[in-house]
């Protein structure tokens, strides 16, 4: 700030110089004074909004670490299946069940045995087939897989697969009672294996292809519910047994009870 003078105001022209200095000088300093408490006090400010944006931040982190372990609590915690009403069961409830019924009598099997149930929900289940035990015995010759074998070198090695393929029966992992093969025999140079359910008849053909190498073909029927699976030692066996195969339709051997005739 400039100091006075004289002709500044008309109550100081009668202070002599020496007055008029000090009185400048005063004033200056009080300007000093002045600047330097605005100073102080800016610098306050900042210190606080400095501490204030820290401790936001430090909130934000807080906050941030809460929101993660909540999260890995929450993964850790299995989620329980709700139960009554409005409430999300999740989508394992929901999962199909797989249920077994004979496609003759349309028994379901329950429990280990096969009874009549009217209270299934076919929406809720996924459904395979498999023959009852009664009609089995009354209608002999039905089946619901078929393995078909195509090998030059049958003769020698016959009975080895047919114990090869009990073996697989036996070790078939989580079998059920009714799940067994239900007949082999041989026709024209083809042996032919008839099974109770289409997961008997693949595993059968997945153990003789990983244990005699060869190639396979699957033929699904009926939406998926039946199946037949053909093995060939040789890729090339298919020409040799090209005439066998025709023979075998025409008797209705290895064929389906729906199959066209």
């Amino acid at each position: 700030m400039p100091g006075f003078t004289k002709d500044d105001h008309k109550g100081f022209s009668n202070i002599s110089d020496d007055e008029l200095e000090k009185k400048n000088s005063s004033m200056k300093a009080e300007d000093d004074d002045d600047q330097e408490e605005e100073k102080d006090e800016l610098e306050d400010v900042e210190e606080i909004d400095v501490a204030e944006e820290e401790d936001v931040e430090d909130e934000e982190a807080e906050e941030d670490e809460e929101e993660e372990e909540e999260e890995k609590k929450a993964e850790k915690t299995p989620k329980k299946a709700g139960k009554g009403k409005g409430k999300d069961s999740g989508p394992a409830s929901l999962k199909p069940k797989v249920v077994y019924y004979c496609p003759r009598c349309y028994k379901v099997f329950y429990r280990n045995k096969w009874i009549k149930d009217s209270m299934v929900d076919i929406s809720l289940v996924r459904k395979e087939l498999a023959y009852c035990d009664k009609c089995l015995e009354k209608n002999w010759g039905s089946f619901i897989g078929s393995i078909e074998i195509y090998d030059k070198e049958l003769t020698e090695r016959k009975d080895e697969m047919i114990e090869f393929i009990n073996n697989v029966e036996r070790d078939m992992e989580d079998r059920q009672l009714f799940e067994k093969i239900i007949n082999i025999t041989e026709k024209n140079d083809i042996l032919y294996v008839f099974t109770n359910t289409t997961k008997l008849a693949q595993e059968i053909a997945r153990g003789i292809r990983y244990e005699y190498g060869g190639s396979i073909q699957y033929e699904w029927f009926e939406r998926n519910q039946y199946i037949r699976v053909k093995w060939f030692s040789e890729i090339q066996n298919r020409e040799y047994f090209k005439s066998r195969i025709r023979a075998a339709k025409e008797n209705r051997i290895g064929v389906f009870s729906f199959e066209d005739r």
